[in-house]
Parts: structure tokens; C-alpha cells; sequence
């Protein structure tokens, strides 16, 4: 899963999540992307200002360690989690609510549901059920509908018979678990990470575009 971009000339390490280039045509389009170095900066981009660190949306610079260690190693980190807390914010969440919701939303959001093709689902520890595909996780707390008469296990099997539908393990979510944990955002998106990230079992990367 690459999250961001960062271009420079000099060696460094950075977590898999970003795509190190040494120059920008070989960026990843619509991520956010930092430049380190002012004199690559301002070769690279003409617009740059040595006084303002925001270029334009989703591209900025920083100095290098050499240059200005504190602003570098400040302006990472505000990068970095700019990056990590941008993964899922174009999805939408939906929470089931069989006990206060209308009869006739939880009749669409069914069908919705049914209509989906490879949707990818979850079940936390504490029983909340996670379906995603279209850009759109729905909630279901499975503690609820147990309550009101519904089986987990009837659910589980309505899940299974969804077209190309997959419910992922809790050793996936062990594997996802570093990167959910840096977002600050719960299990919701696991669904999400899994599908375009590297925690995947056939573990191919992918990107993200938030």
C-alpha cells in the first residue's frame, strides 16, 4: 500500500508505505509528496518559496538533515501522519441499526449489500461485522442482532453467498493491524486496507488515492 511520495537525492530509509524517487516525474499521481532538499526544490519546481513549505495541495518540500536537521525531522512526521490519516477518508460508513433504523433503509441497504460483487468483510473480537466494497463499509453489530432473534452464524452464511465475497481471518488483521493503528481509525477500514494494501494473502501492493 503506497500512501505518499518523497523525492530525493540522497539514500534514507522511510516504511514501505511510500514510494522513494530521486526525481518528481516518477511519482505516484494524486498522493501527497514531499521534497527534501531546497536546492532540488527549487530546481524542480519554479514556483517554490524557501519561506513557505506548502507548494500546492498534496506536494511541499522540507531540507535536508544536513541543512536544517530540527524543520527535517519536524516536517516528516507531520508529513508521515498527514499521509497515514489520509487512508479511508473517501469511504463511506454506514451503521446498521436494527433496532431504531426504518424498516425501508435497512431494505435498501440490504439490496445493496446483495448487490455487490468481491465484497471483502471483517469480524472484530468484540462481534461488529464490517462488509466493504464500492467505496462503502457497512456496520452490523452481530451482539445486537443476536439480541433481537438474528443468528451470527445466519449472517456469516448471507455473507458467504454473496458474489465473489470474501470474510477475512484474524491473522489478516494481525498482518493489517501496524497500519490501522497508525491511521488512528478503527477496524472499519480493515476491509479497505486489506483489498488495496500488503497485508493481503497473496500479498500484492497497491494504491492508495485517497
Amino acid at each position: 500500500m503506497i500512501i505518499g511520495n518523497i523525492v530525493t537525492h540522497q539514500p534514507i530509509e522511510f516504511e514501505k508505505e511510500f514510494k522513494v524517487s530521486t526525481t518528481i516525474e516518477d511519482i505516484i499521481p494524486n498522493l501527497p509528496t514531499i521534497i527534501i532538499g531546497w536546492d532540488i526544490t527549487k530546481d524542480t519546481i519554479s514556483e517554490a518559496s524557501i519561506l513557505h513549505k506548502q507548494i500546492k495541495e498534496n506536494l511541499c518540500w522540507t531540507f535536508t538533515p544536513k541543512e536544517r536537521k530540527v524543520e527535517y525531522e519536524e516536517d516528516i512526521i507531520i508529513f508521515k501522519n498527514l499521509c497515514y490519516s489520509n487512508i479511508g477518508n473517501h469511504l463511506n460508513y454506514v451503521y446498521i441499526d436494527p433496532i431504531h433504523d426504518k424498516k425501508s433503509k435497512i431494505k435498501k441497504i440490504i439490496n445493496k449489500i446483495n448487490s455487490f460483487n468481491k465484497s471483502i468483510s471483517y469480524i472484530s473480537d468484540n462481534n461488529m461485522l464490517y462488509i466493504y466494497n464500492e467505496n462503502i463499509v457497512f456496520g452490523v453489530d452481530l451482539n445486537i442482532m443476536e439480541l433481537i432473534g438474528i443468528k451470527k452464524q445466519k449472517i456469516i452464511n448471507k455473507i458467504n453467498q454473496l458474489t465473489d465475497s470474501l470474510l477475512i481471518r484474524n491473522q489478516v488483521f494481525n498482518k493489517c493491524k501496524s497500519i490501522i493503528t497508525k491511521t488512528n481509525k478503527n477496524n472499519k477500514i480493515l476491509p479497505y486496507i486489506y483489498r488495496y494494501g500488503e497485508c493481503s494473502e497473496d500479498n500484492n501492493p497497491s494504491f492508495v488515492c485517497p
